[in-house]
């Protein structure tokens, strides 16, 4: 019996990667999306994880469909760039909006469904700069950060209902997200724009040199099919996750000097 999967942010890079792997191997895949372009590959829907109202409406019409959910992958999520000084709280919000409350709201709207069946799959797309205070990227780290501690905390919650959770957290990968960034502090800020403007050729050359959202199918695919989910997958280039170990293991200075070198803040 096919599984059932439903994955948001289907409609373009890792999610839409993940979505049309997975429909190809079998899996009955339902995409959602804001603009829920139509593909010949999976279901789509029209779903704004910030709306309580289009949530529901979404869940509600894949078990009227289907009669279940299987996996939930929370893939939704918006890249935001700015000074803490400069950033508005409205643009704050927007981060968590999407990248927590959004990820909490699909949580809560399936794990009913999957605790009547006695078993579901959650994966979570987090990133590896949820473990770092990134410079001019400090509410994109924290809305991942926070979105990540809540998957910690639901995995111990839920598996005696058979039900089981993890993050994922990758590294730059080559998506479109930087034509969607929230930028809340503008190149030309008298105080920070010259160094923001370094920091912001770095990020997006990293970006455009990220690994390929293919490699996230099936991958994806052996956590969904695994026996004992793991609390979280850490992908990236060598120089990726020797970043976030090295955290840990220097004296904060050498660390902040690195991280200032990486990103153009020095």
């Amino acid at each position: 019996m096919s599984k059932i999967v439903l994955i948001t942010g289907a409609s373009s890079g890792i999610g839409l990667a993940i979505a049309e792997y997975l429909a190809q191997k079998g899996y009955i895949v339902y995409g959602g999306s804001r603009s829920a372009p139509s593909n010949k590959l999976f279901h789509t829907l029209e779903l704004d994880v910030t709306s309580d109202e289009s949530v529901q409406i979404g869940i509600k019409n894949i078990i009227e469909t289907e009669g279940r959910i299987d996996v939930l992958i929370n893939n939704a999520g918006i890249g935001s760039a700015g000074a803490v000084e400069k950033s508005s709280i409205e643009d704050i919000k927007k981060s968590f909006e999407v990248n927590t409350f959004g990820v909490v709201r699909l949580c809560q709207a399936v794990l009913p469904h999957m605790r009547k069946h006695g078993h579901g799959v959650i994966i979570n797309i987090s990133t590896l700069g949820s473990a770092i205070g990134l410079p001019f990227r400090a509410f994109y780290s924290a809305s991942k950060g926070a979105m990540s501690l809540i998957t910690e905390s639901l995995r111990l919650e839920v598996e005696g209902f058979g039900i089981q959770a993890c993050t994922i957290h990758p590294g730059e990968v080559r998506t479109n997200i930087a034509q969607h960034r929230v930028i809340s502090t503008s190149i030309n800020d008298e105080t920070y724009g010259k160094v923001l403007k370094k920091a912001f050729d770095a990020l997006n050359a990293s970006v455009d040199h990220g690994r390929d959202p293919a490699f996230f199918g099936p991958f994806v695919e052996k956590i969904i099919n695994t026996k004992r989910v793991k609390r979280s997958y850490q992908i990236g280039t060598f120089d990726e996750l020797l970043g976030v170990r090295l955290k840990s293991l220097l004296p904060y200075y050498l660390y902040e000097r690195i991280l200032r070198y990486y990103f153009k803040s020095e």
